[in-house]
């Protein structure tokens, strides 16, 4: 076997360098990518002791916090027939309300859920998200004043109101957008985890005047979590 042939662990005097087809030297990581593993045998570990001046001897294992930058697009269209002309607004599901005045109606959870999940900042609470939703919205027939809502809530959890009932706005059966702000808001207890989801709500104030809404696809949310916590 050659110096930097596939597969070959080569042991320099010091400490074993390489990888061996299943391991890495002298540092390996798990499969969650959060545990760091220092492979060497009990001589070398003395050794590094021994130069560093560093009391080695009782730790193998180092788990290093990591956290994960996560976006989600709330108001991703399906990829069926989802492709639009330049310059022409896409976006999720549209709510049609039941035309009830005054009375809020809810689309379904829309949920975010990578592959790993955990804590956003490893917190329990006071963790940060921020981004931005931009809402299509007008009414079957006629002219209405609409209002909108949103939830938000661990992945089946209880739903924490991440927008009150907005003020009014003018409905036509023209499609109009209106655009708010997360700016940098505190996790709690209810929601302070991926996977998390989302909702959103409307109300027109004329019976049988139904809002229609939906969620555009310029709509984010975004911040940091810590796997596996």
């Amino acid at each position: 076997m050659r110096t930097g042939d596939k597969n070959q662990a080569l042991i320099t005097g010091r400490i074993t360098y390489g990888h061996d087809g299943t391991d890495s030297y002298p540092i390996n990581t798990d499969t969650t990518g959060q545990n760091v593993t220092l492979l060497a045998s009990t001589a070398s570990v003395g050794k590094l002791a021994a130069n560093s001046g560093v009391d080695v001897g009782d730790v193998d294992v180092i788990t290093l916090p990591q956290r994960e930058p996560f976006i989600f697009r709330p108001g991703s269209a399906a990829m069926a027939s989802g492709v639009v002309a330049s310059g022409t607004r896409s976006g999720g599901a549209a709510l049609t309300g039941a035309g009830t005045a005054d009375q809020t109606e809810w689309s379904p959870w829309v949920t975010y859920e990578p592959a790993r999940g955990g804590k956003i900042d490893g917190l329990a609470s006071g963790g940060v998200i921020a981004g931005q939703l931009t809402f299509g919205y007008k009414v079957g027939a006629n002219t209405a004043a609409i209002k909108l809502t949103a939830e938000i809530r661990n992945k089946a959890g209880t739903a924490v109101v991440m927008m009150a009932l907005t003020g009014t706005l003018s409905a036509t059966t023209g499609e109009a957008f209106a655009t708010y702000d997360l700016p940098q808001l505190l996790t709690v207890a209810n929601m302070n985890a991926v996977p998390f989801e989302i909702r959103h709500g409307n109300r027109s104030n004329i019976a049988a005047t139904a809002a229609i809404t939906r969620v555009m696809e310029s709509s984010y949310i975004q911040g940091e979590f810590e796997p596996g916590t």
